[in-house]
């Protein structure tokens, strides 16, 4: 008798990390010109060196030239942070966010060509809309991974980018949907990567949800949502993921005084709070892993949280998540605007 043998092979796998907002201003400027820019994110390099990928919301403006906007509350750092991400093994960041121009065309110039420098792809703005829109592919294990960054309007971000003007990429369903259509061929997951929502809410309004599942819908595999600096719910629809927001990675007190306004607000508990979200990956399929509960200490690092507090956070993104039906949403803000 003949026997055959079938050799059982694993099917390609990879993990993908997200984090939240990177805000880098106030005291990290004194941490780099201390020389301790690596120093930040070294609790997570254990954590990041365990995923195949790992992308985030970069939201403060990463130059030393430029000047600040008169009519806002603006944001900058040291460029050592470009090489202190790359060597935290950060792979992608997305500039589609309301801070990117804080320091005009220059700062977001210096900002992109600082990141390119350290070897950090960047997408979601630029010097026109070519530029802004533009997706990028990372592959993996031989899995395509295709990125789409976009910034809705009611963040207050500069303008849009133009065909002769530098911005954003703005985040609207018609220009979306395309863009999911024209990269979902070539690769084997479309993410989402979108800044938008109300600021410190820790539920997304019902149009944000209708859009992010419309997106699943349309082919993208997950939307990872930034903005409101503070932690919401994560849902699973039609196969994809969507997490709305993952809150702040890295923060500071804020004293600014601008050309034309003084904005001064000090880090509260919200502020500190976030996960780590990991995704694995397949050529056909998407699941998301445990999440990985974050705290930002006192010297502004973000570590693993541990004890009581790490099960706080749990527990709030478990109720985050859990309310995040079509009638649970409808309720919580009609009860905002009429307590509003």
């Amino acid at each position: 008798r003949t026997g055959i043998a079938i050799q059982m092979t694993e099917p390609e796998t990879i993990t993908l990390a997200a984090c939240g907002d990177i805000l880098l201003h106030g005291r990290y400027l004194e941490i780099a010109a201390q020389g301790r820019a690596h120093e930040v994110f070294a609790d997570l390099e254990p954590l990041f060196a365990e995923a195949d990928l790992v992308v985030a919301n970069m939201e403060t403006v990463m130059a030393e030239g430029g000047r600040p906007r008169d009519d806002k509350l603006c944001l900058r750092t040291d460029p050592d942070y470009a090489e202190a991400l790359a060597a935290a093994d950060v792979d992608l960041l997305t500039l589609a966010n309301n801070h990117c121009l804080d320091y005009g065309p220059e700062g977001l110039a210096e900002t992109r060509s600082h990141l390119k420098a350290a070897g950090i792809p960047v997408l979601g703005a630029g010097a026109d809309i070519s530029e802004a829109t533009r997706t990028v592919v990372l592959e993996r294990k031989g899995l395509r991974i295709g990125f789409i960054a976009a910034c809705h309007e009611s963040t207050k971000p500069a303008p849009a980018a133009t065909a002769d003007s530098p911005g954003i990429a703005p985040l609207s369903e018609n220009a979306l949907f395309a863009a999911i259509d024209h990269l979902k061929p070539t690769v084997n997951h479309v993410v989402l990567l979108l800044h938008w929502g109300l600021e410190y809410a820790h539920y997304p309004t019902p149009e944000q949800a209708s859009l992010a599942r419309r997106a699943i819908d349309r082919g993208a595999s997950a939307v990872l949502g930034h903005h409101s600096h503070a932690l919401q719910g994560i849902e699973t629809y039609g196969g994809g993921v969507i997490a709305y927001s993952l809150a702040n990675l890295t923060d500071a007190d804020v004293d600014w005084q601008g050309p034309s306004k003084h904005y001064r607000a000090e880090l509260t508990e919200v502020d500190r709070e976030s996960v780590l979200l990991r995704l694995r990956l397949t050529r056909d399929s998407i699941t998301a892993l445990p999440p990985v509960p974050l705290w930002l200490d006192d010297e502004g690092r973000p570590t693993p949280a541990v004890g009581e507090r790490a099960e706080k956070i749990q527990r709030q993104l478990a109720d985050y998540s859990r309310r995040l039906s079509d009638s649970d949403l409808d309720a919580f803000w009609q009860d905002e605007v009429i307590r509003g």
